[in-house]
């Protein structure tokens, strides 16, 4: 009998701990791994090839906008624009004032 009931507890005490480890897991999803995430993305989005990439995407962006012959092609390049920098720091990392005027009027 004493064999059984430490086999049942043993099987109690081990759901027990996964029950918890699983709480433990969901706080640190929601908070320390949520935050290490952000940092991450911060970085990245810091990084040359990144900002580069952007830029060269505005300047494809632009010359497609100044080769455009109607408005309706212009208003699905601004809508382009607006949503791919929607996050990018132009007043950051665009040194040209006519391109960030131009990013700035697409954007907002």
């Amino acid at each position: 009998m004493k064999i059984f009931l430490g086999i049942i507890a043993t099987i109690l005490i081990m759901l027990g701990l996964s029950y918890g480890f699983g709480w433990y897991k969901v706080f640190y999803t929601g908070t320390v791994e949520k935050a290490q995430q952000n940092v991450e993305r911060k970085v990245y989005e810091e990084t040359n090839s990144f900002t580069k990439g952007k830029r060269m995407e505005i300047i494809k962006y632009y010359k497609e906008y100044q080769e455009c012959k109607t408005d309706e092609e212009r208003k699905a390049i601004e809508t382009v624009v607006s949503m791919s920098l929607a996050d990018f720091d132009e007043d950051k990392f665009i040194k040209d004032p006519e391109l960030l005027q131009w990013v700035k009027k697409m954007k907002y």
